[in-house]
């Protein structure tokens, strides 16, 4: 599975500028809601807030994957918001994230999203690829960076 299996361009938010985590969360939440992709705009952001209560989903190198397993999703869904100027996710490294993918998924597909979080970890091996998606000026353009990356190598 490649993540562009998952994200689409108009699930794609640039210049998430000006906002907490709380904040970048719930626009993510809003877009996939707005797109068709989620149905169920609380039970999203319920999933999403009790996971992140658990720890921070900010994983270093600038990137944060706020995820749950939901009732609100039918399928595995992603949004992903850019930053140029970085939000505070209380990452493990303490710096800014640039980079935020919200993943959701329904209870029964285990595989699927674990093969999502696994993608975007691959992302964060690779700084020249997150350098190139933070400075992208389109969603179009953003993923034509994750195919030419291998589309995360999954």
């Amino acid at each position: 599975m490649v993540l562009a299996n998952v994200l689409a361009r108009d699930t794609i938010k640039l210049g998430l500028a000006g906002v907490d985590k709380w904040t970048a969360i719930e626009d993510l939440v809003d877009l996939l809601v707005e797109t068709g992709k989620g149905f169920d705009r609380e039970a999203i952001l319920a999933a999403v807030r009790d996971r992140e209560s658990k720890g921070s989903t900010g994983i270093g190198d600038g990137i944060a994957v706020p995820h749950a397993r939901t009732t609100g999703v039918a399928e595995v869904v992603a949004a992903l918001g850019i930053s140029k100027t970085g939000i505070d996710f209380d990452s493990n490294d303490g710096r800014p994230c640039h980079l935020i993918f919200l993943i959701a998924a329904p209870p029964h597909e285990s595989t699927k999203y674990l093969k999502a979080l696994s993608a975007v970890a691959v992302i964060g091996r690779d700084a020249g690829t997150i350098a190139r998606i933070t400075a992208a000026g389109s969603p179009a353009e953003v993923m034509s960076v994750l195919a030419e990356a291998g589309g995360t190598g999954l």
